[in-house]
């Protein structure tokens, strides 16, 4: 009895949890156009810095957005690292960190990328990729 209440409520969550990410995917793609509206309405000579800083802050967290997507998708370590160094990544180049922030950023990168080369588990190339069960 225990057993199958557990296995009703992981499938009630999953596909609460794919419920979401649609959702989600379908904002993100609604929040694309005006973005590039937005960009494309102004001469591309008369872009001030500011405004693409606007720009690549909004296409950076529109990309943080379809990673969290991947990463609800599929549930592997690596989404969720990627998910990690887009967010660390946008908040170096967008926000524009002092020194010791920049620096700060720059070491938790490296540690990602660490941990993806030496932690991370590598799937036989020859055998098909597995996915969550519904």
């Amino acid at each position: 009895m225990k057993r199958k209440l557990n296995d009703i409520i992981y499938t009630i969550s999953r596909y609460t949890e794919i419920f979401l990410s649609a959702v989600m995917l379908l904002v993100i793609i609604t929040l694309i156009i005006p973005m590039l509206y937005n960009f494309i309405r102004i001469p591309l000579l008369d872009i001030t810095p500011g405004q693409f800083t606007e720009f690549l802050g909004n296409a950076m967290t529109l990309l943080i957005g379809v990673e969290f997507v991947k990463m609800l998708a599929k549930h592997t370590a690596e989404n969720l690292l990627e998910v990690l160094m887009f967010a660390i990544a946008r908040q170096m180049v967008v926000e524009h960190l002092n020194t010791i922030e920049t620096l700060i950023g720059v070491v938790a990168i490296a540690v990602i990328f660490a941990i993806r080369k030496y932690l991370l588990l590598k799937a036989p190339e020859n055998k098909e990729k597995t996915y969550d069960k519904l």
